[in-house]
């Protein structure tokens, strides 16, 4: 995209990274630590209050002054700038900058069910199996009411102008992604599955869906679902879609009325009658390209990595500061952010008593009691440790006085990259619940992301206070869309103009925020989910946004770049290890989101530099020399000792480094 925007124009920077005594060797700088900058300070100040002073001399005892504070304050800020780490992250949450908690996986359940009537089984929310990990056993717990049927999916067809098309299915079901509405998607063409086994659906039916290539967020042709009850079509009802049109992977839950009486698909080969469902393209096409599954399934509900846990009193905690604000705490950690719902038993200032029961009354949960009203019935978590801050009736409504009068109706515990679990590693059952034979996830889980780091959090800190919470500076979008509540994020970044549906054409009002999710095990560029980008951009616009001002949230963009390096190693140490840690040096260096120079990812739109390449080969042990580098970019071979300048607002993708050894052992 090129061409700037009248907004684009940064209203500051992030903070700088300057080397640090920490852990990490690097802190950003909070202020200027020079006596210039603390003496420029205080002359600015001067109009405002002393308006008087119109007319300083050098030999006036007020500029004096001046100059003695800065130099006495030139310490003073050095030492602010090395804070320790664990401090310097403490300060900044008193701030209101806090580290972002643990992120829970997300998984699609398949319940095998063998009720002896053959009607369906309830399986209430909440219901939970248990996953096999590496770091131990991940409790899954499902999202929503499951009607699960004894029924199987005996069938999938595709419909278009040829004909009725059957999808070969294997015992994991389809045998590969396949277009459900043909190869030219036109209305009038259906995707069929048809349902085989004695048991009749009822009340509700859910399949579950795994799209393999989704069709743009803004094509929309209108879909239907009807049932064939035997010779005739009845229209189905949706009880809840959450593929929005099979545009992302998802449940579908369908009313079914309680007779339904197997049939014949129109045109179909002849074969055994089954329950027939047909989701048929109404009215419209798709701009675009049409959606591909990769797997369709009977009984699925989402979950998610968590437990729940109800009706739970909080602890009181003794606060030796008497800082005037009660804080209590939550027995199960680590919670996930916007889980806790609180109830405050109201105290009835008549009843000195205490004859009646107090209303209860649910307070909010805020990311800090700093910006919080005095009448603000308000909470903020540490979701670490579980400890529950209330005001002190400046910042935060204090919490009436009384006995167990604070509990916890529910709130979540879990998250972690622990709970993303490879496919059928869900195979355990938790709750105990007649004739539910079988749990699994089909399909790998995904999401889960560990809390952040010290590291990490001190890198944002000095732009999130900035920022304030509102966004006004393109960088704003990116920094706080990591706040957006659901959403499975590791970097992002806002572009002003950028919408999908006009490239390389700069909008007016719009604010593109391109994402990129935590990185899995795959080995392949990570693209954010649906549910991802439809939480970045709700939370962008509905908390952050000014009002006129649109955000679009979509993928960020990668180039493939792998370096070729002719290069001389140390004969004493050994050629395989040394060319290891050279190899994992590059891929850390180019990684998108723990790359670049101070780690916080490579930056988007960040050139590739020939000299701090062979930098990064030469600083690793037993490198001796660098006699050759080139590049190649998207599979193009670029003239060796040459610098590439990616596009705009794109990052790049490390693919495995090519190192050969020149020279032979001495």
């Amino acid at each position: 995209m090129t061409g700037a925007v009248w907004w684009e124009r940064e209203a500051g920077t992030e903070g700088r990274i300057v080397p640090g005594p920490g852990p990490t060797g690097v802190q950003p700088e909070l202020l200027d630590p020079t006596r210039e900058s603390a003496r420029a300070g205080v002359r600015g100040r001067i109009a405002g209050y002393t308006p008087d002073w119109t007319g300083p001399d050098r030999q006036d005892a007020g500029v004096a002054l001046v100059r003695l504070f800065g130099t006495l304050a030139e310490p003073v800020l050095a030492r602010v700038n090395r804070l320790p780490e664990k401090v310097l992250a403490e300060q900044l949450a008193t701030a209101g900058v806090r580290r972002r908690p643990a992120g829970a996986a997300a998984a699609l359940l398949e319940f095998t069910v063998n009720p002896p009537d053959g009607a369906s089984v309830l399986i209430p929310a909440g219901f939970q199996a248990v996953a096999t990990a590496a770091g131990g056993q991940v409790i899954y717990e499902t999202d929503q009411d499951l009607y699960a049927t004894p029924a199987a999916l005996g069938a999938i067809a595709a419909q278009d102008a040829g004909g009725l098309e059957p999808i070969p299915l294997g015992p994991a079901g389809p045998g590969r992604p396949f277009p459900p509405f043909g190869r030219d998607p036109q209305p009038g063409n259906a995707l069929w599955l048809g349902l085989s086994g004695a048991a009749s659906p009822y009340p509700l039916l859910s399949l579950g869906f795994v799209v393999d290539a989704a069709a743009p967020a803004d094509s929309a042709p209108l879909l239907r679902w009807d049932i064939l009850d035997g010779t005739r079509f009845v229209p189905a009802e949706v009880a809840r879609d959450e593929t929005r049109g099979l545009r992302t992977s998802g449940t579908v839950e369908l009313r079914i009325p309680r007779t339904w009486t197997p049939g014949v698909p129109p045109g179909a080969r002849p074969g055994p009658p089954m329950r027939w469902l047909r989701l048929q393209i109404a009215h419209g096409e798709f701009d675009g390209p049409a959606p591909v599954l990769a797997g369709s399934r009977l009984n699925m509900v989402a979950a998610t990595a968590a437990r729940t846990i109800r009706d739970e009193p909080l602890m009181p905690i003794d606060d030796p500061a008497d800082t005037g604000r009660r804080r209590m705490r939550l027995s199960q950690v680590p919670i996930l952010a916007g889980s806790v719902v609180i109830e405050v038993d109201d105290d009835p200032s008549g009843d000195v008593f205490g004859t009646t029961r107090g209303a209860g009354t649910r307070w909010t949960e805020v990311e800090s009691l700093a910006s919080a009203g005095a009448d603000d019935r308000v909470f903020a978590v540490d979701h670490e440790t579980g400890e529950v801050s209330f005001g002190d009736g400046v910042h935060g409504a204090a919490v009436p006085p009384g006995f167990r009068n604070v509990r916890a109706v529910r709130y979540r515990v879990g998250g972690g990259s622990a709970g993303a679990v490879r496919a059928g590693a869900v195979n355990g059952v938790v709750t105990a619940l007649p004739f539910v034979s079988r749990v699994s996830n089909p399909f790998p889980a995904s999401g889960g992301t560990d809390p952040e780091p010290d590291a990490d959090a001190i890198r944002r800190g000095t732009a999130e206070l900035r920022a304030r919470g509102r966004a006004v500076a393109p960088a704003d979008y990116g920094l706080l869309a990591i706040r957006a509540p659901g959403a499975s994020i590791a970097r992002a970044h806002g572009v002003p103009g950028l919408h999908p549906s006009f490239p390389g054409e700069p909008i007016p009002g719009v604010v593109g925020v391109l994402v990129v999710p935590p990185l899995d095990d795959s080995g392949e560029p990570p693209v954010p989910t649906a549910a991802t980008l439809r939480a970045v951009a709700s939370f962008l616009t509905r908390e952050v946004a000014p009002v006129g001002v649109t955000v679009v949230a979509v993928p960020a963009r990668f180039h493939r770049v792998a370096v070729e390096a002719w290069v001389s190693l140390d004969p004493d140490q050994e050629r395989a290890a040394v060319l290891a840690r050279a190899s994992a040096a590059l891929t850390t260096y180019l990684d998108p989101v723990r790359g670049g120079e101070d780690g916080a990812g490579w930056p988007f739109g960040g050139a590739l530099r020939h000299t701090s390449l062979v930098r990064r080969v030469l600083a690793s042990d037993g490198i001796r020399a660098v006699s050759q580098l080139s590049l190649v970019i998207d599979g193009l071979r670029l003239p060796p000792c040459t610098d590439h300048a990616i596009p705009p607002h794109s990052l790049v993708w490390p693919e495995r480094p090519l190192l050969i050894p020149v020279g032979g052992r001495s």
